[in-house]
């Protein structure tokens, strides 16, 4: 990894843009953000995070660093996704708002201090964009995405969008892991932090006919999947898998009690019956289910038994009557 940091002193906004697949020119990109943030009275730094070489890109920084303004540049030797772009980005921040920027115009540049006016009374400013002007077949993935994050248990519009205004603080319990990054709503809701939606219009050039790779969306939902399950049952597993086990085990039993009823009545013999052996399997399978759930349940309890899943946000404290 290699970096450049030539800044120092204290900022207002540390801008974090991670570079990963999809770019826009870097200098366009550049002058659009930082315009926008020169219209607030605010200090900011850039800190831009490439997953991978980006040749191209780290040499259109490197001029714009030498030319126009210091940027910290952060270079990662391979790729290791986004979430790592992240928390990199948010090692090497200075300031304690945290603006993260995707390396194209997603949102309209100048409706960005409207993000960070909201961060002023919120742990979290996420944007969604004004999708009434993009294609039709976007705006159906996008849908399509924020149905299935709410089945995981998101009630934010728009997920897909990563324009976000972060207080640094959030990121010392927040825990981000792979591909995690378009929940990170969701998540620091869940830890107990105030998260508000701020609506801005989409940028002219992500209106573009976009396409991805099948292999993301399948990753997609399958992030979507492990997030539903960590959100709903990371601290009672017992509930997920003894319920499934228990439905299997009731199925087998009801199965086998129907299977007994045609023995005693009909007079129907059961040993060469493949119902029979489809009994046994699920009720077999159930209490396996179940077991897997309550050994979950038992190294909760035994490695982690005083992690808090609250914050306490205020306490206020009585006077003491010698005082």
């Amino acid at each position: 990894m290699n970096t450049m940091f030539p800044a120092v002193g204290e900022v207002d906004v540390s801008v974090v843009i991670p570079v990963i697949d999809r770019t826009d020119d870097a200098e366009t990109v550049w002058r659009a953000y930082q315009a926008a943030l020169m219209g607030t009275d605010k200090s900011f730094e850039f800190i831009y995070v490439l997953d991978g070489p980006h040749t191209a890109y780290a040499e259109a920084l490197e001029r714009i660093s030498e030319r126009d303004f210091p940027l910290n540049i952060v270079r990662f030797n391979r790729s290791f996704g986004q979430v790592a772009c992240l928390l990199e980005g948010v090692r090497h921040a200075r300031g304690n708002t945290l603006l993260f920027l995707p390396a194209y115009l997603q949102v309209a540049p100048e409706a960005l201090p409207q993000l960070l006016d909201r961060i002023e009374t919120a742990d979290v400013a996420a944007a969604f964009r004004d999708r009434s002007t993009d294609n039709v077949l976007s705006r159906m993935r996008g849908w399509s995405f924020e149905a299935f994050a709410r089945m995981a248990g998101s009630r934010f519009k728009d997920p897909g969008c990563v324009a976000r205004a972060v207080k640094k603080h959030v990121f010392a319990e927040l825990q981000l892991h792979h591909e995690q990054h378009p929940f990170l709503p969701m998540l620091a809701e869940r830890l107990g932090f105030s998260v508000e939606q701020v609506c801005l219009p989409q940028a002219q050039t992500d209106r573009r006919l976009r396409t991805h790779r099948p292999i993301t969306y399948m990753g997609i939902a399958l992030d979507l999947v492990v997030l539903g399950f960590i959100t709903r049952f990371m601290r009672k597993p017992f509930r997920f898998f003894g319920s499934l086990g228990a439905a299997f085990i009731a199925i087998g039993v009801a199965l086998g009690i129907y299977l007994l009823i045609q023995r005693q009545t009909l007079d129907m013999q059961m040993s060469d019956r493949p119902a029979l052996l489809l009994t046994v399997l699920l009720i077999v399978l159930g209490i396996q289910i179940g077991a897997v759930g309550l050994i979950a349940e038992i190294i909760i309890f035994t490695r982690n038994p005083s992690h808090a899943a609250y914050r306490i946000e205020k306490i206020v404290a009585q006077p003491d009557e010698d005082g």
